[in-house]
């Protein structure tokens, strides 16, 4: 492993609690195991954040992509929830990013869920290679986040996007309101290159009315209203039916949208349970039962390909006269991944539970090795 910093050295001990340690501690009670990870996620975000990562010299430009006029320099970034609070932006740039995502936020400051004595649940299942969270959008709001001053040197081919939600504080239509009022906040941010807008829910899987209602709002609201370049993209759950998504995507294109990311966390624990390590379905069980959650990781990986190859396959139905781009979300983990990417037409790929299981292995080459350079 190349590690180049001392600093990692925590990182590296935190690792070893999550990769060998772990798995003997079979004596700790499925919540007591539940709470050290929910601790060590922090410690080890902070660890990781106070590196100094010495800036990568790998990336070739044959590998930048340019998506409504942006550069990107490769086609790999982070996943919004990685950099809650929009810090890290340096630190994605010298590990060689295509992109860096901050966020997901809300109008207003949020601490996060606690729920049975333990404040923001998390647990990493290293075996089957995922994580489950009910964090509950820990973040410092939109009015404070949208003046941040991202980074001093920002690089050319890592743009900064960010991602917002309607806040679960507010009444239906007082959540809109506001999130019309963050888009013009960050829109008048001059770092900020491009949006997601997180609409995933559960209760997609049955029917998409909401969500369009939600997308004609931010349409009249915010997209006719911009005062420049600055694309918005859609951020959906891996949980979408075929049937949902294909009435989502009409939408998205007649509106005036610029791309989908398919998608964000699964709550389908019925059918993740047979992917699952045997040895660690009955913390994953307890998790569930006790906090519900999202998932991330290796199990989202092949629904993530097949509705991008099936929102792909669609949009080409469609005739699409804008500039519109699939993004992919869930269970990137390896350089397959991304040419199975390519193949169905996706523009560009994030990750975040995959990052982290690989900087275990390769360290400040995360990328590099990603990338197969």
């Amino acid at each position: 492993m190349i590690w180049g910093d001392p600093k990692v050295v925590g990182v590296k001990m935190i690792n070893l609690v999550y990769n060998k340690i772990g798995h003997h501690l079979s004596f700790l009670s499925d919540m007591s195991y539940i709470k050290l990870n929910s601790v060590a996620r922090k410690h080890y975000h902070d660890i990781f954040m106070g590196q100094n990562i010495i800036e990568q010299t790998f990336l070739k430009d044959e590998l930048s992509t340019t998506l409504w006029g942006i550069k990107f320099r490769n086609k790999v970034c982070n996943s919004a929830g990685m950099f809650k609070s929009g810090e890290g932006y340096d630190i994605c740039a010298n590990l060689g990013a295509g992109a860096y995502i901050g966020g997901t936020s809300t109008y207003n400051p949020r601490v996060g869920n606690t729920k049975e004595k333990i404040h923001l649940p998390f647990m990493r299942l290293t075996k089957s290679k995922m994580t489950l969270n009910y964090l509950g959008l820990p973040n410092l709001g939109d009015e404070v986040l949208s003046k941040k001053v991202f980074t001093t040197r920002k690089v050319e081919g890592c743009p900064i996007g960010w991602s917002v939600m309607k806040s679960p504080d507010y009444s239906k239509e007082e959540a809109e309101e506001k999130l019309i009022k963050s888009l013009f906040l960050y829109q008048n941010n001059p770092q900020v290159d491009f949006m997601e807008i997180n609409v995933s829910c559960p209760n997609i899987k049955k029917s998409s009315v909401g969500i369009l209602d939600s997308l004609n709002y931010i349409s009249e609201e915010f997209l006719k209203k911009r005062m420049r370049h600055f694309p918005i993209i859609i951020k959906l759950s891996n949980d979408v039916t075929e049937e949902c998504l294909t009435d989502i995507l009409k939408s998205l294109v007649d509106l005036g949208y610029d791309g989908v990311n398919i998608g964000n966390t699964s709550t389908d624990y019925s059918t993740i349970i047979n992917e699952i390590h045997s040895d660690e379905k009955k913390v994953f069980n307890t998790f569930t039962s006790t906090f519900n959650g999202g998932i991330g990781g290796k199990p989202l990986k092949s629904r993530s390909y097949q509705l991008c190859k099936f929102a792909n396959e669609y949009l080409k139905t469609l005739k699409v006269k804008q500039e519109f781009h699939v993004i992919r979300t869930g269970g990137i983990d390896c350089h397959n991944d991304l040419i199975e990417s390519d193949s169905v037409g996706v523009s560009l790929n994030q990750w975040q539970t995959g990052f982290f299981f690989n900087y275990i292995e390769h360290g400040n080459n995360v990328y590099k090795n990603i990338l197969n350079l």
